[in-house]
């Protein structure tokens, strides 16, 4: 009897904590990200002191600048003189020229 007491007070625990081990994976938990839709929201109706109304706030200012940023960045540099010249970064063409940002086209 003594033994079958020891085992359940070991046993009992150990089944629990692994089974609340398992209900908390985080690749179980965690949703893919997913952009905000920041028209929705309503900023006059806004209550600033609830968190979920704050962290959609800051996502949807990251998400916009990030919007921005992306659309601002030149794809690649070209000399002036030769299109075909190409590089990562600003610099100098072959012929001492600045180097030309080329955009994405807003098609």
């Amino acid at each position: 009897m003594k033994n079958l007491t020891k085992l359940a007070l070991v046993l009992i625990p150990a089944i629990t904590l692994s089974n609340a081990a398992t209900a908390h994976e985080p690749g179980k938990q965690t949703k893919k990200a997913e952009k905000a839709d920041c028209s929705k929201m309503k900023h006059g109706k806004m209550d600033m002191k609830d968190p979920e109304a704050i962290a959609m706030m800051k996502k949807c200012m990251k998400q916009t600048s990030l919007e921005k940023s992306s659309e601002n960045k030149p794809l690649y540099w070209v000399a002036p003189m030769d299109p075909n010249y190409r590089r990562d970064k600003p610099g100098k063409s072959p012929m001492g020229m600045d180097l030309v940002p080329v955009y994405k086209d807003k098609d």
